[in-house]
Parts: structure tokens; sequence; C-alpha cells
């Protein structure tokens, strides 16, 4: 006796899905091999974190802690996954209905912290941190409409029933990133100062949001371009199966690269360079920071006998900072000294 599935029976189920057999077969593998690659990379950034940012705040380090639990949930839900579909249970897709749950658990913790950034970042102002909040509550509701709607399918061609609650997801998920990422820039770009290493500072702190924000919300956007084109198709679960994993990545990506910020204002002040103020209006490179230059003049006189005293020597300090060089004084002990500190130098 033949099997219906969704009205059709095996055999004419079979007809249907065999042109694209193979491709559907390959986005069924490809999350399984992509999300344990980015597993690893996980790893070692986590491994980064609580190694060398021990005393960061305890809420941080909860939600670090907790988004990358999640994320070995997820793998470990896909290897599961993978075996019950391709071995156990062959073609038994409906464990995907919890996909998108998993997802959203992860997804809205990182966002979360990232909507706190920007909240901080604007002056403490509610008008912009209850809105995201609102986006992010709407999103993960609107996941456990697709898992139920996804559940109740008979088949894969039933699909495009799950659209209106996972379209809302996608939006609103995008919506909050970038909700939070212009927030996020506005308030970075109202932190320059003029001053030259600040302001490189916040260069790469701008730059540095466009790399963790802009690829988990292309991944949305595509995600709901290929479920508009081709609802019943299963790349769709190629794009989810990078979501939580693409958050937790550029979350850890932004932590630790505090390490980099410190190690480089380290050296720039080490090196005694000086900071420079309104760099970009002079006619010089950004990349040579002018010199303030003291000239301090000193003249010794000392007296032999009956002689008059003269000139011993004169020497000129340039380039003055924090060194702790000093000034070659005459042998014999002065009777009169004078120093004379003269206009600085035009940078």
């Amino acid at each position: 006796m033949l099997t219906e599935v969704a009205g059709f029976n095996e055999t004419q189920a079979a007809a249907i899905f065999a042109p694209q057999a193979h491709f559907m077969l390959g986005c069924q593998m490809a999350p399984l091999i992509i999300d344990t690659f980015l597993a690893g990379v996980l790893a070692m950034q986590v491994n980064t974190y609580f190694t060398y940012q021990s005393g960061d705040r305890f809420w941080v380090k909860c939600i670090v802690a907790y988004t990358a639990m999640m994320n070995v949930v997820v793998t470990v839900y896909y290897w599961v996954f993978s075996q019950h579909l391709f071995v156990e249970n062959f073609g038994y897709w409906l464990w995907l209905e919890n996909m998108p749950l998993l997802d959203a658990l992860t997804v809205s913790a990182v966002q979360f912290f990232f909507a706190h950034r920007a909240f901080l970042l604007l002056g403490g102002r509610y008008i912009i941190l209850i809105p995201i909040l609102l986006l992010i509550a709407t999103g993960f509701a609107s996941t456990i409409g697709v898992k139920i709607l996804f559940h109740r399918a008979g088949s894969l061609l039933e699909a495009s029933s799950t659209g209106p609650p996972l379209i809302t997801w996608l939006a609103c998920t995008t919506a909050a990133d970038i909700i939070i990422a212009t927030c996020i820039l506005t308030g970075l770009l109202r932190s320059k100062t003029g001053w030259a290493h600040t302001d490189k500072l916040v260069t790469r702190l701008i730059r540095l949001t466009f790399e963790a924000q802009l690829p988990p919300t292309f991944l949305s956007i595509g995600y709901v371009a290929e479920w508009i084109v081709q609802p019943d198709s299963l790349l769709g679960a190629v794009f989810q199966a990078l979501q939580s994993k693409a958050y937790t990545v550029g979350l850890l990506v932004c932590l630790n690269s505090r390490l980099h910020f410190r190690s480089g204002n380290t050296e720039a002040y080490s090196s005694g360079s000086a900071q420079i103020y309104g760099t970009s209006k002079r006619e010089y490179s950004r990349n040579q920071p002018a010199e303030i230059t003291v000239h301090v003049e000193t003249e010794t006189y000392y007296q032999t006998g009956a002689e008059i005293a003269t000139p011993r020597n004169t020497n000129r300090v340039t380039d003055l900072d924090d060194s702790h060089e000093s000034i070659e004084m005459g042998p014999a002990v002065g009777y009169d000294s004078r120093a004379k500190l003269t206009e600085a130098e035009s940078v």
C-alpha cells in the first residue's frame, strides 16, 4: 500500500521532488557543515573572551555564556537532526519546525546587548530602546507561530502557510538590526572630538559596527527574498543555519576587539606622539603627528680668580617631552644663571 504525502501517493510525491532531489539534499547537508565550522570559530572566540576579559560586567558575561550555550544546543541539534533525517527516519523533515525558535532564543539575547549599547550611546533615551525591545519581542513571538503552522503542514508543499509569522519574524529582526546599527553609528559620530587619537578610535568603532551588524542583517534579507521566490525550497534552511552563529560571532568580535584597541592605545601613548587637534585641516599628513618644540637656552657663568665671568657653554634642548634628560652643566659652581623660555615654534 502506497503512503500518501499531502494528498499525493508516494509515487506522485517522488515524481514531484525528483528534479530537485540533489539540491534539497544539499541544502540539508550544507547547514551541518557550515554550523560545525562556525562552532569551532565561536569556541576560540569564547575562550579568548573568558581568558582575557574575565573582569567584564557580570550581565555581559552572562549573555556571552548564554549565547555560547545556545549555540552548542543548535550545533548538537543539527547533528541529531541529520542522523534522524538521513539514517533513522529518512526524509522525515518535520524537525525543521524547531530551528526558528532556537535561532530566536539566541538572536534575541545578542540584539538586547546591542540595543543596550545604542541606548547608552544616545544618552539613555528610552524612546529608542522601547521600540527596539518591542521588535525583538514580536520577532520572538512570531517564531512560535512559525513552529505551530509548520507542524500542521502535511509536506514542504504547504510551507507557504507559515508565510505571515515567518515574514513578521524576519522583518522585525531586520528592522531591529537597522535601528540598532543606525543609533550606534549616530552615537559614535557625535563622539568625535577633533583629537587625532580619539577620532581614529571612533572611526575604527564605526567600521567594527558595520562588520558585526551587516552580515546578520543581509542574512535576514536574503532569507525573506528566498522565501518569497520559492517558499517550498530548502535553501532557506542554509540562511537559517547561519543566523545564530552570525549574531554570536559578531557579538564576540565586538567584545574581543577591545583587546586590540587597548594594545593600540598603549603603543600610541608609549611612542611619545603628541595628541593633535584638527589635524585634517593642517598641511602636513595625518600620519605624521606634529611635535611641539620648545627651545631652552641656558647660560652658565663662573669666575676664576680675578677673571671676568664668561659663558662656559650653551645647551639647546629640543623636542621637550616627559623623558628624564638632563642638561650638562659646567664643572664649576655658577654664581649667576639665567634661563630663557622662548616661544613655541609653530606646529
